[in-house]
């Protein structure tokens, strides 16, 4: 009789332990999802939670993931169960269980409030008393979650068909009500290289060979000297390049970008272009960031099962931060996005529809911390081996101290990652030509901000509005539509860039307020009164104590031979930029330099208003 008890357990306890495990999965799952989407739309999340890859592919990339991980948890206490049949395993599985899922929430609600052991005690807690009162009700719970099984599993795939099918079915209906195009209406392409600081180049002077292609296009197009970022890190940046705004006007740095101004995109598709965004960068130039807003196709995350399990459910995020960063010291990124994979993309996407014109925007994310491209580029100008990885944002080493010659070895890393994306423009020049769309195609190549070596004490991005971070490459390509082997010296900034795009594709209407770089590349005169360019950064809350932003606010402009920096706390810099390009000369107590300082405060004075006070 008991061999028969003991039989009968072994038979039924696995298949009871595996049910329990699917559904409180799928629960704990279902309730991440909501949780990270409502609270990261109320932005209730903390800054690291609030900038994963939380969108509405959340909803049921989370409940996949949690099903995956339950199920094996389930799997080992169902063998457990066979293994050891007078053990209370369904008991302990049962705790398990209830502590992950309860954990899960806790963690998402609290994470950044307060520390991770308080969250494992509070969970413990919580789900010891929750796990009680289940036992007492144990057979009725197990049988509806037996019943909810079914139910929870077509909820799940539900989201996954309507947010994924959504997606493809509203591209489509978007694609059919384009209207016509004009008849020689060009392609355009946008590449951004993420974090490409312009004096890295060969073309502006740089002494080692990183961009022989990039090169060449600018020796067959237009080349911009002097090219102004608005500001010194990636999504503000964006936000302008695609709405021709400053961001004191779209407020993007702090927020995501609103519904206020047009976008580009949404300008080209009235022009007839089917638009497509494509995103390495994955943190910062996303449709949750409001970017998306005028692509009818937009590929940000979620495009590989590392990304969605990393950026898009809690335990993947636990298992980054906590696992590969903190115990495994791991120096890449695990999800990062390659520029060939961008390529691949690109060109899938384009080869869908032969008979619209396209308007591309894409960003490379290589150049960007941590310097670890793909061999044998990560070793082309190494004098040491492994070179880069030591400055990493997302392992929190932003201001790392290093010596003379570990700063060397990053940017030996740094270079070797722009060769690398400097062959990958190459290999989507080459894949255009064989499709035979490089003839129609108008491409434009610039960055979103520069990088810090070293320079005032600096590493990395968002840390100054010095140039070393705001001066950036911007090359305009197209021999049938574009001037050859022409180089423009005057300041401009990206905020130019929609401007510039309707004027080379003849767009009827323009709404953006910067002038076109088309005056510029077609004429040899600079208008009177040009523009110079400004910058902005927020004050950053957490960022190296080094580094003037995490101090205050900050404002620039760069003039013909002067830039001006304001600082909130710490006052003004004023250099001249020409006769001084490392910025080591601070004029601002200079008397031959005052009328300069005057007029770049009336400037700012009369541009942003209140957002400016006079010193």
């Amino acid at each position: 009789m008991e061999f028969m008890t003991i039989k009968n357990n072994v038979q039924t306890r696995p298949k009871e332990i595996f049910t329990l495990a699917i559904a409180i999965g799928l629960i704990a799952g279902l309730v991440e999802g909501v949780l990270f989407l409502s609270l990261h739309r109320a932005e209730l999340l903390t800054w690291r939670l609030q900038n994963r890859a939380i969108w509405y592919e959340t909803l049921w990339i989370a409940p996949l993931v949690d099903f995956v991980l339950f199920t094996l948890a389930g799997g080992f206490f169902a063998l457990a169960s066979w293994l050891f049949p007078r053990v209370p395993v369904k008991k302990i599985a049962w705790f398990v269980f209830v502590f992950l899922a309860v954990f899960d929430w806790a963690f998402i609600i609290l994470f950044g409030r307060i520390s991770l052991i308080a969250i494992l005690i509070l969970a413990a807690g919580s789900s010891f008393q929750v796990f009680n009162s289940f036992l007492k009700r144990e057979a009725v719970i197990s049988l509806q979650l037996q019943k909810s099984l079914p139910r929870l599993a077509v909820v799940t795939i539900a989201l996954l068909v309507a947010i994924q099918g959504g997606g493809w079915l509203n591209e489509r209906i978007r694609i059919s009500s384009l209207p016509e195009a004009n008849a020689d209406a060009p392609n355009v392409i946008v590449i951004v290289v993420d974090t490409l600081r312009a004096d890295h180049l060969s073309s502006y002077g740089y002494d080692r060979d990183t961009s022989p292609f990039m090169d060449s296009l600018a020796a067959e197009g237009v080349r911009f000297e002097n090219a102004i970022s608005p500001s010194s890190w990636t999504q503000p940046v964006h936000a302008s390049m695609l709405t021709g705004r400053y961001t004191y006007e779209t407020q993007a740095e702090t927020q995501p970008l609103d519904d206020t101004y047009p976008t580009i995109g949404e300008v080209m598709q009235a022009s007839g272009y089917r638009t497509g965004g494509f995103s390495a960068n994955t943190l910062f130039f996303t449709r949750r960031q409001g970017h998306g807003r005028g692509f009818m196709h937009f590929e940000d995350n979620y495009q590989s099962v590392p990304d969605a399990f990393f950026n898009s459910s809690l335990y993947g995020y636990i298992f980054d931060f906590y696992g590969l960063r903190k115990v495994l010291n791991y120096e890449g990124v695990p999800t990062r996005v390659l520029a060939s994979d961008i390529n691949r993309s690109v060109l899938d996407w384009i080869d869908r529809d032969t008979n619209k014109p396209f308007f591309v925007f894409m960003n490379y994310f290589d150049v960007h911390d941590p310097y670890t491209p793909p061999e044998p580029y990560r070793s082309k100008y190494a004098s040491v081996p492994n070179p880069g990885g030591l400055v990493n944002g997302f392992m929190e080493r932003y201001a790392p101290s290093l010596t003379p010659e570990q700063i060397r070895s990053e940017i030996d890393a740094y270079d070797g990652s722009i060769s690398y994306v400097d062959d990958q423009i190459k290999n989507l020049f080459g894949e255009l030509e064989t499709r035979s769309l490089l003839e129609n195609t108008i491409v434009i190549v610039l960055s979103d901000h520069g990088e810090s070596f070293g320079e005032h004490g600096l590493l990395q991005h968002s840390a100054s509005l010095y140039l070393d971070e705001i001066h950036v490459p911007l090359i305009v390509w197209n021999p049938a539509y574009i001037p050859a082997g022409k180089t423009i010296d005057a300041p401009v900034s990206l905020t130019s860039l929609p401007s510039t795009i309707l004027s080379l594709v003849n767009a009827k209407d323009n709404p953006f307020p910067g002038p076109s770089l088309a005056t510029l590349m077609f004429s040899d005169e600079i208008p009177a009164d040009w523009p110079d360019p400004i910058s902005e950064l927020a004050k950053m809350e957490g960022a190296a104590e080094v580094n003037p932003s995490t101090h205050g606010a900050m404002k620039s402009v760069v003039g013909a031979e002067m830039q001006y920096i304001h600082h909130e706390a710490f006052g003004e810099e004023l250099y001249n930029w020409r006769e001084d390009p490392q910025e080591t000369n601070n004029l601002v107590n200079d008397p031959a330099a005052r009328e300069a300082l005057s007029g770049f405060r009336l400037y700012l004075k009369t541009l942003l208003g209140q957002l400016f006070q006079l010193p």
